[in-house]
């Protein structure tokens, strides 16, 4: 008998010690599956973004400079108008963020724009927009962040103090070319490194102020002058039924166009009326604006449109001389004449496209040069064709660069 109580007393112990082992195991599997679940979800939660290569297209209007950056499904239209930057964002050609104003000046980039970078974390589909800006010391960025669903600002980062011995200033732009960047999330904060090509300088960013934008009531000015800009570059080669037609004129002349000269002739040679017109703004009213005009060269062929505000130069009120003469036609060929005053001597500029195989192509440009030094008057003559400036649509013809591609 006595036997039999240790023997159940040393059960009884025995399962006492099983049943603390078993709590013991699962408090400790507990814990460390609640330490695996924290660690995953901060893995999750860290996004690493690296630079991506992408495509980009960059045109000098003269009112209104365009650049287009492309990186697979994502488009940003920049446009800059005076010193303002607006940009639209679309993904898989639907607009995200229709037209509104960035914290970004066109004048702080080369020509080449080398100085934007994107950076894209691809397990997320969200990406920085990476902008150069520079202060009266030392370059500092603009960041925005943008997936498919939404493009917003995020900071303003400057250098931080103790890292901007690192590179010397005069070598930024060079490194910033050269270096790569790259950014982590956590939560929601995200932290942006530098490392220069040498790959010893790992250069850090703090947030900094960022500048005003405008009221939407003074934008407004700014987005018009962007949706007409578009409107016109869209229409420049498009299929203008009679109502894209009657469209395109009241958009116009909202703006002020008005219908100058207008010439019937039939340049695709099918025996139907073929349309010129020149539009010219008038001189404005107000002491708020420019005193100039400028004028829109549209031609009507068929069932197209064509477009082109570059073609004529401005004309200042205070320059009586200058300014858009004529347009003659003849065949499939048309002449744009314009008169331009520059110091003591007066340029007449010939401008002569040619149209052929549904496109108007650049055929001539000629300059007579009248000078007048001490009573006598010296005239020159200078005429370019394709050999000089290569083949040029109407559309893409531009009367302040067209020197530079002849060589002048």
């Amino acid at each position: 008998m006595e036997k039999l109580k240790k023997s159940m007393g040393k059960n009884r112990l025995i399962k006492l010690l099983c049943f603390c082992c078993i709590a013991i195991s699962t408090i400790s599997c507990k814990e460390v599956n609640e330490t695996s679940e924290s660690t995953n979800k901060e893995i999750v939660n860290n996004r690493i973004y690296k630079e991506v290569t992408f495509t980009k297209n960059y045109k000098n209007n003269v009112e209104v400079s365009e650049l287009n950056i492309n990186y697979e499904n994502y488009s940003l239209k920049f446009r800059f108008i005076e010193d303002i930057t607006m940009l639209q964002y679309s993904v898989n050609n639907k607009i995200i963020s229709d037209w509104k104003q960035i914290l970004f000046n066109f004048q702080y980039l080369s020509e080449n724009y080398e100085g934007i970078h994107l950076l894209f974390n691809k397990e997320n589909s969200d990406g920085l927009l990476l902008l150069p800006g520079y202060t009266e010391e030392y370059p500092n960025l603009i960041v925005y962040n943008f997936d498919v669903n939404n493009f917003k600002f995020l900071n303003n980062l400057d250098l931080k103090v103790e890292d901007l011995k690192k590179i010397p200033l005069e070598k930024f732009n060079t490194e910033w070319k050269k270096g790569l960047f790259e950014a982590e999330k956590k939560g929601e904060d995200y932290t942006l490194t530098f490392t220069d090509s040498t790959k010893k300088n790992i250069l850090n960013f703090e947030i900094t102020e960022s500048q005003e934008l405008l009221s939407n009531e003074e934008l407004k000015p700014y987005i018009n002058k962007v949706l007409i800009f578009e409107n016109l570059k869209n229409s420049n080669v498009s299929e203008s039924s009679s109502s894209n037609i009657s469209q395109f004129i009241t958009e116009i002349e909202k703006q002020g166009f008005k219908n100058i000269l207008e010439k019937k002739c039939d340049l695709n040679q099918d025996k139907v009326n073929d349309k010129i017109i020149v539009y010219s703004t008038s001189f404005p009213q107000t002491i708020d604006t420019d005193d100039y005009k400028e004028f829109i060269v549209s031609v009507f062929i068929s069932d197209k449109l064509f477009q082109n505000k570059n073609i004529i130069l401005k004309y200042y009120s205070d320059n009586v001389a200058t300014g858009f003469n004529d347009v003659k036609i003849k065949n499939n060929y048309f002449t744009v004449e314009q008169t331009n005053v520059i110091g003591n001597g007066v340029i007449q500029e010939f401008t002569t496209f040619k149209y052929s195989n549904d496109q108007i192509l650049l055929h001539k440009y000629s300059i007579i040069e009248n000078e007048r030094s001490n009573g006598d008057e010296n005239e020159k003559t200078y005429n370019y064709t394709t050999k000089n400036f290569g083949t040029i649509l109407f559309q893409d013809y531009n009367v302040e660069t067209i020197k530079l591609k002849c060589k002048l």
